[in-house]
């Protein structure tokens, strides 16, 4: 869209939750709209207020905006990285695009893998951290960043981040008082995400997240009919079917799911992996991706998802190793063992590894890998490695975070660079693939920064409970039932059962891996079992995931 007079053009990929507000402050300052639309706003903001503009947004988005009197290209990204955005910058051309697959039609000449990800990715499961992607050459744009081109020489700015939440202790009030406006912050968010002109359902897996969203909506409007869409898994222990018909049942909503079989995957695999666009960690992904073809199968075009709930307020595991880590700095030693007592009663959870955790913690920052897991996998060729500069251990990251306060710490990390990011990815890629789109209410700036300023026990309670404010600020929206659960885990999958139908096909010999060694069997996993590949947890599956996008992409891996 370009504005009258031709100074201001845009290109928009997302959803501006809050222009309604953002359009009728400007229709105060005099400003006239040609359209309803969220990118019309956004421009007109842009030319009005520029890079202050990126303080009063709220959503998902990724744009870039031609300035033909300031001679510039300025590409921005959303504070969480909901909507991606990639580019490769030289001297004479900057080229962008939301999916790598689009800078490789401009670029056939990108299709190099970039070892050092490759290598972090099957060693550890990390990817989508930094600027790097799996292709040499081409960066992401971090989340809340934005850049700047100057037309005329070329040169670009470094990116610049402008969100960086702080994470110091800063409510005053009373824990009723914060559980209150937790529920008001959610609630108004889920309201301005309801906001569409097609189809509207719920990703629903049973946990309190996409639970809390269901509440919401039914507290919001009572007589709008709810469709939810979930996965289930039939006989398998982490199939969440019952929690989902509960929170289905007393939201009166209309609750579709689908059930995948081992074949299925082996089926589809080609078609997510390339939609996916980059290797991913497990095969959860494939669980969302079913997900939204259902949606789309029931003709929705838009979904609210729970994603962000963790990061926001530290679920699952409750971040046990840094809260142990900010009770011990602040000498709290008795409550820091009952803590740990507390914490490791619960379900699934086990303190040993726990206790090495929060060892570690103490440890500089650039041992901590070396301690956790040592060692090299029987497949990696150190010496090839060595000879590209690629290191072996993870890369030393400054977060930045305060003594006294390492989950929160923990939780903008996660939130900005380590963690969500990946996550956000998959979710893009799933649903944009069926011409969806995926809506993250929990990924609310306001909520955000509210969270990470509260006492850190109010998040993760002394009874070892994660996610505790969140808990309390939801009841009588949510069943109690789900809001008191204490079994719930990541979202799982039969991934074992689904594994061994890809382990043992056949390398791909006509797409080699340079830094691979030949393995013991001419399959995908070089006939190792995990605990020899001697590399984090679902290895194999990293392992099978790089091999076919390799040779899915033509990427040149050598």
């Amino acid at each position: 869209m370009t504005l009258p007079g031709g100074r201001f053009t845009i290109t928009f990929n997302g959803e501006i939750t809050n222009y309604v507000e953002i359009k009728t402050e400007l229709v105060a300052l005099g400003e006239t709209f040609a359209s309803g639309t969220d990118t019309e706003v956004l421009l007109k903001a842009w030319a009005r207020w520029g890079k202050d503009t990126l303080e009063r947004l709220e959503g998902m988005y990724a744009f870039a905006i031609l300035d033909t009197q300031e001679r510039t290209v300025t590409l921005v990204r959303d504070p969480f990285g909901i909507k991606p955005l990639f580019y490769t910058h030289s001297a004479d051309r900057l080229s962008f695009c939301s999916e790598l697959s689009g800078l490789l039609e401009i670029d056939p000449g990108l299709r190099r893998l970039d070892w050092q990800t490759a290598v972090d990715y099957l060693q550890w499961g990390t990817y989508d951290r930094s600027e790097r992607t799996f292709l040499e050459g081409v960066r992401q744009l971090k989340p809340g960043h934005y850049l700047v081109v100057d037309a005329d020489s070329g040169r670009a700015s470094e990116p610049t981040a402008f969100w960086h939440p702080n994470v110091r202790e800063a409510f005053t009030g009373t824990y009723e008082e914060a559980s209150e406006i937790v529920r008001g912050l959610f609630v108004d968010s889920v309201k301005r995400n309801l906001r569409s002109d097609v189809a509207l359902g719920i990703a629903l897996s049973g946990g309190i997240d996409s639970s809390a969203i269901v509440g919401a909506v039914r507290h919001l409007e009572p007589d709008l009919p709810i469709t939810t869409f979930s996965f289930v898994a039939p006989g398998f222990a982490r199939s969440e079917h019952e929690w989902v018909k509960l929170v289905a049942d007393h939201a009166k909503a209309i609750s579709h799911s689908v059930v995948a079989e081992p074949g299925d995957l082996s089926r589809d695999l080609d078609e997510l992996i390339i939609s996916q666009g980059e290797p991913f960690a497990s095969t959860s992904i494939y669980a969302q991706f079913r997900v939204f073809k259902l949606a789309r199968d029931h003709d929705v075009r838009v979904t609210l998802d729970g994603q962000g709930g963790d990061e926001v307020f530290a679920g699952y595991s409750g971040f046990p190793a840094q809260r142990m880590h900010s009770l011990i700095e602040r000498g709290r030693l008795r409550q820091a063992s009952t803590f740990a007592r507390n914490w490791a009663s619960w379900p699934d959870r086990d303190m040993t590894p726990m206790l090495m955790e929060t060892a570690a913690q103490f440890l500089p920052r650039r041992a901590r890998g070396r301690v956790l897991r040592s060692g090299s996998s029987p497949l990696l060729d150190t010496s090839r490695l060595k000879e590209r500069g690629v290191r072996l251990y993870p890369e030393v990251v400054q977060t930045g975070a305060l003594r006294g306060r390492r989950v929160v710490s923990q939780l903008r990390s996660a939130l900005t660079s380590q963690g969500l990011p990946a996550l956000l990815r998959h979710a893009d890629r799933n649903s944009m693939h069926f011409s969806i789109e995926s809506r993250v209410p929990f990924l609310d700036r306001a909520l955000a920064e509210f969270t990470l300023a509260l006492p850190e026990d109010w998040l993760v309670g002394n009874d070892g409970s994660s996610k505790r404010i969140l808990r309390d600020a939801m009841r009588g929206m949510v069943p109690d039932q789900v809001l008191q659960r204490r079994d719930k885990v990541g979202f799982e999958t039969p991934e074992r059962e689904w594994e061994e139908r890809l382990a043992n096909e056949d390398v791909d010999r006509d797409h080699p891996i340079g830094f691979l060694k030949p393995g013991r069997e001419n399959t995908v996993t070089g006939g190792y079992t995990e605990s020899e590949l001697n590399w984090a947890g679902r290895s194999h599956w990293r392992l099978i995931n790089l091999r076919r996008w390799v040779a899915l992409m033509g990427v040149d891996a050598r």
